[in-house]
């Protein structure tokens, strides 16, 4: 579960935590009004800085994606946590590839 109790915040050291599935990308709900008010706040931050090319910004969308991969990256690296660690990672998702 990403974002969940057990993917954050919970020592799963060494032989604790051996394997990670995830069947698919953890997108927040689009609904949630948390989630729609920063896509709307992040497209406005960059059509204000879009003449800008020093001061890039991300829009809705890219932060949307960004947000997900982000989770996919925590849940990873639930399994591999020093250079001696070991484990599965199984990304069963298309849209993985």
């Amino acid at each position: 579960v990403c974002r969940g109790k057990l993917s954050e915040g919970l020592d799963f050291a060494d032989r604790a935590g051996r394997a990670v599935i995830l069947t698919g990308i953890p997108f927040a709900m689009r609904v949630d009004p948390k989630v729609r008010l920063k896509r709307e706040f992040m497209d406005e931050q960059q059509r204000r800085h879009r003449s800008n090319p020093e001061m890039p910004t991300l829009g809705g969308d890219a932060w949307y994606v960004q947000t997900a991969m982000r989770a996919v990256n925590q849940a990873v690296g639930r399994v591999i946590r020093h250079k001696s660690d070991f484990g599965a990672i199984i990304l069963a998702d298309e849209r993985f590839a």
